[in-house]
Formats: structure tokens, C-alpha cells, sequence
């Protein structure tokens, strides 16, 4: 009899413990994200239940940062302050939407908090949190859309081949009606003249005016029709004859 209840005094206190935790690493969030020249993104951080908490620069902290085809980009985590965060993305596309998250973090007594939040590479974008903001919430700029940029490769000419994946295999309902938008843009915001050579279900060729060899450059799909709605796809390429790319989660 007492080993049984030792037994569920100790699962009890485990629960309890485990649980502490878990609400513990909620309280902690980011409380507002600013873009700034180039390329840095200031994130501050919060604590429901202690206002004087401080980070912990362990260096053991991690971050991965994605555009909004879900695509990761280089990113450098550096603390700037008792309760902030710069985060450095020295290849942004002006405008894109990115999503982030911050593993390992140490705030307060908190210990190996998980944050997540999202950033748009504007000049003097910013945004405010009461709390945390998880992926496909309503407070995630970036939306819904399971549609992602599985290939791209560009070629001479100006040749730029893109394929559209869907993460749960429904990218055979992606429709061209002509009614897309597409844009080839720098980092300094200039456009450039775009011709579609050929749509071909999940795949478009594009032939693109004016680009710089070897520079880097952003393109938007704008208003494709995917299962009756309307998505947005963001990549970034390479202005490089033979450049390829290929999503890690392209089979």
C-alpha cells in the first residue's frame, strides 16, 4: 500500500512539475518586432507574470528563419539589451514576409523557451503582441496556404523555371486564369518587366528584362487560384546561369 502511494504521489508531483512548466514557457512571448535597414529585425521580449525579466545569453540559443514559401534564409541571432533581440537577415526581399522562430532561450528563470513570431522587411514595419503568436493564427501575416516553391532554376536569358508543390499533395488543383500578378524585384524596391514563356499545371517559365548577373533578386506570384482561393508565393533567386534550387521538402 505504501509503495503504491508513493508511487502516486511521485506521478502526481511530476504532472505538477511538467505542467509548471509548460504554463511557465507561455508567459514568455515577443512583445513587438521592428524591421530596420539593413536587414535587422529588433524583437523584444515580455513576461506575463515578472516585468523585470532579463535575457540570458547562453549561446546556446538557435533560430530559423523562413520566407513566405516556407524556404529557409541565413539568419544571425545577437542580444542587444536586457529583454531584446537583433536579429540579422542580410538577404531579405523588400517586402517579403518571413516567419521566425527562437529555440533554447533563457528569460527570467524561464529556461530553453521555444519563441515564434513573424516580421515584413518594410521600412519602419512593426507590429505589437499581448501574447503568443502561433503559426497559421490569425495574428500570422504570412496566411494559410500549404502551397510552397518546391524548384526553381534559371537559365540563360533570363530564363527563371519555378515548380509549385503543395505540402499535403493537392498542387494538381493549382489553376492559371490569368488573373495572377507577378513581380521580379531587387532589394532597393526597383521592378522589372516579367513575360510568362509557359504555364504548365504546377510550373510557370518566366523571361525577366534587365537582370544583373549574379545579383540576387525576389519574385511574388500574386493571386494564384489553389482550391477556390487566392495565394501569394515569395522566393528568392539567383541571377545566375545554372543556379538551382530545390526546397528540402521536394521528394
Amino acid at each position: 500500500m505504501f509503495k503504491k502511494m508513493s508511487v502516486l504521489i511521485f506521478c502526481l508531483c511530476s504532472i505538477l512539475i511538467f505542467s509548471g512548466r509548460l504554463s511557465a514557457s507561455e508567459s514568455v512571448y515577443v512583445e513587438e518586432v521592428k524591421f530596420r535597414e539593413g536587414g535587422v529585425v529588433e524583437i523584444d521580449l515580455e513576461d506575463k507574470h515578472d516585468k523585470d525579466a532579463q535575457i540570458v545569453w547562453t549561446k546556446q540559443e538557435t533560430v530559423s528563419v523562413r520566407d513566405a514559401s516556407g524556404r529557409e534564409v541565413k539568419a544571425e541571432l545577437r542580444k542587444h539589451d536586457d529583454d531584446t533581440f537583433f536579429l540579422m537577415v542580410p538577404e531579405f526581399l523588400l517586402n517579403g514576409k518571413y516567419s521566425f522562430s527562437i529555440d533554447n532561450v533563457s528569460f527570467g528563470r524561464h529556461n530553453k523557451v521555444r519563441l515564434t513570431s513573424y516580421f515584413v522587411a518594410s521600412p519602419r514595419w512593426s507590429a505589437e503582441y499581448s501574447g503568443p503568436v502561433a503559426p497559421g493564427s490569425t495574428g500570422d501575416p504570412i496566411g494559410k496556404t500549404t502551397l510552397y516553391i518546391g524548384e526553381m532554376a534559371f537559365k540563360k536569358g533570363n530564363i527563371l523555371e519555378i515548380d509549385i508543390d503543395d505540402a499535403v499533395g493537392h498542387d494538381n488543383e493549382i489553376q492559371w486564369d490569368g488573373n495572377e500578378k507577378i513581380l521580379v524585384g531587387d532589394k532597393e524596391g526597383k521592378l522589372y518587366d516579367v513575360r510568362v514563356i509557359k504555364y504548365d499545371k504546377d510550373e510557370i517559365e518566366l523571361q525577366i528584362d534587365g537582370l544583373k548577373s549574379g545579383t540576387w533578386y525576389g519574385v511574388e506570384i500574386k493571386g494564384l487560384l489553389y482550391r477556390g482561393q487566392r495565394a501569394t508565393l515569395i522566393a528568392e533567386f539567383g541571377a545566375t546561369d545554372g543556379w538551382e534550387y530545390k526546397d528540402p521538402r521536394k521528394k
